[in-house]
């Protein structure tokens, strides 16, 4: 579904991603796991057409979007993308910030059906469906940032560290819906510093360090790694 080759991103004169190759296939859990400074997020916001690419390609179901398609047109194509530090709409109700998620949708009985799935999903985003989502607490805003991306109706979700910040509870909440998210078909790539709990759930990993990737493979091998164990599981 993904394909990134050599990919090179700066920032000014500081090169952020240094030849980061690797590829997701359709159904699959991937992540991409390292320390704070490892380049996890200015490659999800290159896949999103928010950063613009130095040298290298990505493909996304086939077709180049090296630097050819902005941002927009790339939800339309179908990537989803949830930020980091959730980003939602503040002084809009939990209902207004799903619907700017379709909002490049026509088909408004769909997007009706669309909300009335995430809210199967996020019950307490239903009972906080008139509330502004600058009150939600940080689990519900994470809860409405995942329900906004799945508004789109995306073929490819990029989480970008949904458990920052949140309680423990809160984080098995989420990641039990990734899974389910998974199941019904959805494919997803994933950022997360709680290396255990997205070695857990993926099917394969990468693990960064300044940029590049030092290790790759089965993510349960990844997980009894001693060398992962000891550098992220502190273990």
């Amino acid at each position: 579904m993904l394909r990134v080759t050599d990919l090179h991103v700066y920032y000014g004169m500081i090169r952020a991603v240094k030849g980061v190759s690797f590829e997701i296939n359709k159904g699959e859990i991937v992540t991409l796991i390292g320390a704070n400074g490892a380049g996890k997020t200015t490659i999800l916001r290159t896949i999103s057409g928010l950063e613009k690419i130095t040298r290298g390609s990505i493909e996304f179901l086939g077709n180049a979007i090296t630097n050819k398609m902005p941002a927009h047109k790339l939800v339309q194509a179908g990537i989803a993308h949830v930020p980091e530090g959730r980003r939602v709409f503040s002084t809009l109700t939990v209902q207004q910030n799903l619907a700017l998620g379709a909002i490049l949708r026509k088909d408004e009985k769909a997007v009706h059906k669309n909300i009335e799935y995430v809210f199967s999903l996020f019950p307490r985003l239903k009972e906080r469906s008139n509330q502004p989502a600058g009150t939600l607490s940080g689990g519900e805003q994470q809860m409405l940032a995942i329900g906004r991306a799945l508004m789109t109706q995306g073929q490819l979700l990029l989480l970008d560290e949904p458990s920052m910040g949140l309680a423990p509870l809160v984080v098995e909440s989420i990641f039990n819906i990734i899974e389910k998210l998974n199941k019904s078909g959805m494919t997803i790539l994933l950022i997360e510093q709680n290396a255990n709990m997205a070695l857990n759930i993926a099917n394969r990993a990468y693990v960064l360090r300044t940029g590049e990737i030092i290790k790759s493979g089965n993510a349960q091998q990844l997980l009894n790694d001693p060398e992962i164990m000891q550098a992220y599981l502190g273990i």
